[in-house]
């Protein structure tokens, strides 16, 4: 039982750390660039750094977008188990229904749980808040934007690589 617990409140970090690369995301592209070149200017570190992902914003999407990837894999690795670990016990012990549907149940009862709050809290709002606060955003997910893609380059240039060779394979003229 303690195992399922920690499990999720890892799942629930998952979910947090989603949000943080989806509003990274959203508020590097709604952010206005002269604003960040402004503060950069007047001194503001934070925006030098948030700048620097916005001049770099292709490799700063995926790294966004390798974050949330991973924290959603993450998410269904842990979560849905931990969930359904706790509550077919649960149905079991009410003696009505047999331990292969207590099973079921409690595979789609945590399934939609999880599903609830990755979407709700790891996309929606994280998405909406981005979009009215990119700037503020901006300026405080730069340093662990910057962080992730260092730790992450290679991945993040190989993906990026086999991307845009795809998209050339394709026909497709890249503007970057």
């Amino acid at each position: 039982m303690i195992y399922a617990i920690l499990k999720i409140a890892l799942a629930l970090l998952l979910v947090v750390l989603n949000g943080i690369f989806v509003a990274a995301e959203f508020a590097f592209v709604k952010v206005r660039p002269t604003r960040l070149a402004q503060l950069a200017e007047e001194g503001n570190r934070q925006a030098r750094l948030a700048k620097d992902c916005i001049d770099k914003l292709d490799a700063y999407l995926s790294v966004s977008q390798l974050g949330i990837t991973l924290a959603s894999l993450g998410l269904g690795w842990l979560g849905e188990p931990a969930v359904a670990a706790l509550l077919t016990p649960v149905l079991y012990k009410w003696g009505l229904i047999s331990p292969a549907l207590a099973h079921t149940i409690s595979f789609v009862v945590s399934f939609g749980f999880i599903t609830f709050l990755h979407v709700v809290f790891g996309e929606l709002a994280p998405k909406s808040l981005a979009i009215q606060r990119a700037e503020s955003l901006s300026l405080w997910l730069a340093l662990p934007m910057r962080v992730f893609y260092t730790l992450f380059y290679p991945a993040v240039l190989l993906l990026n690589g086999t991307a845009n060779q795809t998209l050339r394979l394709m026909g497709i003229q890249l503007s970057s």
